[in-house]
């Protein structure tokens, strides 16, 4: 009896989306880690991501947003589901190479809560602090 109101309980957690989701983290160049630039090219076509670094299109490091939504349309999809609709991903790169990124799946639609998260893990791991 117990253990199945905690599978219940668990259930209920997972189907209300109440369990927080994993952000995947790279950082590639770890010389980055604790030296924020003074300024990056912002490249975020709907304006959410918010940041606290002067946004210049000249600086030599870029932060990109992207929010991927994969629309599945086969009739497996479908009928099974899919564990996630599409991706929060934040890229730090310079010169073409990528230097540190941030990756969340998500299900539904992307919030800008959830791009928040994205971009607050992604600074607590380069050690960024992101205020101006």
């Amino acid at each position: 009896m117990v253990i199945r109101a905690l599978l219940v309980l668990l259930a209920s957690f997972i189907l209300n989306g109440c369990i927080e989701r994993e952000i995947y983290t790279e950082i590639a160049d770890r010389a980055i880690i604790a030296h924020p630039p003074q300024a990056l090219n912002i490249e975020d076509p709907n304006g959410t991501l918010k940041t606290g670094f002067k946004s210049d299109p000249n600086a030599p490091m870029t932060m990109s947003l992207i929010v991927h939504c994969a629309k599945c349309t086969n009739a497996q999809s479908k009928s099974l589901g899919a564990d996630f609709d599409g991706y929060i991903r934040i890229t730090v790169s310079e010169d073409n190479r990528t230097l540190a990124r941030a990756q969340m799946d998500y299900k539904g639609e992307a919030t800008p809560e959830e791009v928040e998260q994205v971009y607050n893990h992604l600074m607590e791991k380069l050690q960024w602090n992101h205020s101006v």
